[in-house]
């Protein structure tokens, strides 16, 4: 029978080889051809690399089995590009290991029960695995103990069907914007002839699961190693818990469909994803792009007018008309465009429109599943009444009850002040506020003015300067780097203060809130990133109706009324969830697919890590 058995072992070992495969990040490097077995390992405080532990093979397992190399369980992509040596990092020099100390590790007898089996097999794997792999194992151990040790995936010397049901789904994990060689899923045509190979398979499967559960929930890759301004905390599926819905689930698909984030703009996106690869082969090859002198404005003429038309479907005009003229009809379907796309519908082809018209080249399914990723990073449940700022489409929405009940235009912070990515809570609002300048500003900004005429800045910019609370005269204070950090520094209420007649505060520790602004124009930009990372909101007193929807106190009328008085805080009586969040791609409510500039990197810098660019 043992001779019988090698094939079968031979392809579960090799196929199967890694049970604990880290969930919180990817190496900064694993481009296609990564091989991860070659992968240190990784706790997860601190990622960064493909966390891999070895199941320990069968006691009874030939030499020959055995000694197959590892890496063979995922053969490179033939067509991937070689991976950089220097990218992997080297494996850490073996411990000395002190026998008085190493744990004892059950082994296997021949003639073990099935049980005994299988709390000897995750002995192995609780005492050679660290890190995330640890904590699966360690959770996954627990499930089998409420279960008396008893297999959840082999019945007699076969996998289940729901075994395989569960294989099946896993190997599908590209659908879910997933790689399923993290999982090294094991061959359904398992024959299991003793306790130990019985124990060995279904532990694989287990481990499967977990570490699919950690990833749909909770991403793949850490927040904080993309931006330090991105402090999301991803709520992953405990291993223990995923393990038990599936093994109870009736429908083994559904439940690990479940993984996945709940929300729409991730289940949009998913959709999406599936329709890009249909049509990727099919796809229309790309019109030919427009060029114009200048910009075009209503009423001019160029000789790009005629490919405009062209790329927009509108009726070549009247013979006795230019065809070279820019009219009336012409302006019409450039104003949807840019609506359609996110741009300032004016009419004025210039640079930017002319960009997103011509379509540059774009990673459009590498950009979809990098989203998803942040998707995976957001909470699982945003609330019924929220607040979401989408920072690359420099929009604001209000959420009520499920249902937007308003929408704005934002400016959001440049690239060297971003507006960070995080969750908070809106508590109370700011009404004739107080700016209190940030340390950097005061630094980096303001004190060479000050240095150069200190009485003459404060007043024209109606700053005060304040220590220990009480307002000091700034021509009494010898200005340099460490007296203006010392200070502080505030400019007083009123129609130039840079936070407007109001401030939406959500308590964090980045100190940014939304406000209203003075500077009015920004909002007609299509790029909108001039803040300091607080986030301006376009008709402020609209937002604030929204905001303040049932609140039985306030209304925009009385906040109104307070204007040009003291600074005032006003709590509101039902606290909204904010979202201050980082989607380039989305599906709007037509179904369509929009597509935003990635303005701080953080994309790319997904995808790179994802192993989907190296740009």
């Amino acid at each position: 029978m043992v001779n019988v058995m090698i094939p079968s072992l031979s392809r579960l070992l090799l196929s199967t080889a890694v049970i604990g495969l880290g969930l919180s990040a990817v190496p900064a490097r694993a481009e296609p051809g990564f091989d991860p077995f070659a992968a240190t390992t990784t706790d997860s405080a601190t990622p960064g690399a493909i966390e891999t532990k070895t199941l320990p093979p069968a006691a009874d397992t030939p030499p020959a089995v055995t000694a197959a190399p590892v890496a063979a369980a995922a053969p490179a992509d033939p067509v991937a590009a070689p991976v950089d040596p220097a990218s992997v990092p080297a494996k850490a020099a073996a411990p000395i290991v002190d026998p008085a100390t190493t744990p004892a590790v059950a082994t296997a007898v021949p003639g073990m029960s099935v049980d005994q089996a299988i709390i000897a097999e995750i002995g192995k794997v609780v005492a050679s695995a660290t890190g995330d792999a640890r904590r699966r194992a360690d959770a996954v151990a627990k499930v089998y103990a409420a279960r008396g040790n008893q297999p959840i995936w082999v019945e007699g010397e076969q996998y289940s069907d729901k075994a395989k049901a569960v294989i099946a789904r896993l190997a599908d994990a590209v659908a879910d914007g997933l790689n399923p060689i993290d999982y090294a899923l094991p061959e359904t045509g398992l024959t299991a002839a003793d306790a130990e190979l019985v124990a060995n398979a279904d532990l694989r499967v287990s481990m499967a699961v977990a570490t699919f559960a950690e990833q749909a929930s909770g991403g793949r890759v850490a927040p904080r190693t993309i931006s330090k301004d991105i402090t999301r905390t991803p709520e992953r599926i405990p291993a223990d818990r995923a393990l038990a819905t599936v093994a109870d689930a009736t429908d083994v698909a559904a439940a690990l469909d479940g993984f996945n984030p709940p929300t729409d703009g991730f289940r949009h996106l998913k959709a999406m994803l599936a329709e890009v690869r249909a049509t990727k082969d099919s796809a229309e090859p790309a019109p030919e792009p427009v060029a114009l002198a200048k910009s075009l404005k209503p009423g001019m003429s160029d000789e790009g007018v005629p490919a405009l038309r062209k790329r927009l479907g509108v009726a070549v005009p009247d013979v006795e008309i230019d065809p070279a003229f820019y009219d009336e009809p012409l302006v019409t379907a450039v104003e949807a465009f840019q609506k359609e796309n996110g741009l300032a519908a004016d009419g004025v082809v210039g640079s930017r429109t002319l960009a997103v018209l011509n379509g540059a080249h774009r990673d459009v399914e590498g950009e979809i599943i990098a989203n998803m990723e942040m998707w995976r990073w957001m909470p699982r449940d945003l609330g019924q009444d929220y607040v979401l700022v989408n920072i690359p489409e420099f929009k604001v929405r209000v959420v009520r009850h499920g249902l937007q009940v308003h929408e704005a235009r934002v400016v959001v912070g440049k690239t060297s002040n971003q507006t960070p990515v995080f969750s908070g809570e809106m508590q109370y609002l700011v009404v004739n506020p107080y700016w209190h300048i940030p340390e950097s500003i005061k630094v980096k900004e303001m004190l060479p003015q000050i240095q150069a005429d200190p009485a003459g800045y404060f007043a024209r910019h109606g700053y005060e300067v304040t220590w220990d609370g009480q307002l000091i005269d700034p021509t009494r204070i010898v200005w340099d780097e460490n007296a203006v950090k010392a200070v502080g520094i505030r400019q007083v209420p009123g129609e130039a203060n840079a936070l407007g007649n109001i401030k939406f505060m959500f308590p964090n520790k980045h100190a940014v809130y939304l406000h209203d602004t003075p500077l009015r124009s920004l909002f007609n930009r299509d790029v909108r990133a001039f803040s300091h990372g607080c986030v301006r909101v376009d008709d402020p007193m609209a937002f604030a109706d929204a905001v303040l929807q049932g609140d039985p106190e306030w209304t925009v009328p009385k906040l109104q009324a307070m204007f040009g008085g003291d600074e005032r805080r006003v709590d509101i009586a039902t606290h909204l969830k904010v979202h201050l969040a980082y989607f380039t791609a989305f599906v709007d409510d037509g179904g369509k697919l929009q597509l935003r500039d990635d303005i701080y990197g953080h994309v790319q810098a997904i995808k790179k890590a994802l192993g989907m660019s190296q740009v």
